[in-house]
């Protein structure tokens, strides 16, 4: 149930900034905005539920076998990587799949060790956020 309840949210949270006019113009943010509709999504869903879906990529007994093609959130951090490297904003060494799995991961990560509703908190994924684009970053 958690795993169909992510996906749904996972949807809601690409469709929210896609709907957006520029919304996919600059990494920072795309990445920026995705952050804060994942906190959004944790404020509707309570921590409970939400704590229950992060534990989910963390779990080696995960009830479903899936890569980064199966989520539309990781496909959207995916895309916009490779827009970015594209157009010259972030560098083209890295795999934007593997680099938007790294992204998701430290956010999940985050988010699931992080205490909830803080301003440290806020900033905490601010800084990950800015770190991870400027490592991306054309030289």
């Amino acid at each position: 149930m958690l795993v169909e309840l992510e996906l749904a949210e996972e949807a809601n949270i690409v469709a929210n900034i896609a709907a957006k006019p520029n919304a996919t113009d600059d990494l920072m943010s795309v990445l920026t905005s995705l952050v804060r509709q994942v906190l959004a999504a944790e404020q509707r869903l309570g921590p409970v539920v939400f704590r229950g879906m992060l534990g989910l990529h963390f779990s080696a007994t995960r009830p479903v076998d899936d890569g980064p093609t199966e989520h539309p959130l990781a496909q959207f951090v995916i895309t916009a990587i490779a827009n970015a490297q594209a157009a010259g904003r972030a560098s083209r060494d890295g795999d934007a799949g593997e680099l938007g799995v790294i992204f998701l991961t430290g956010l999940f990560a985050l988010l699931a060790t992080a205490t909830t509703a803080s301003a440290p908190r806020a900033a905490l994924l601010d800084q990950y956020v800015k770190t991870i684009v400027k490592g991306m970053q054309a030289p």
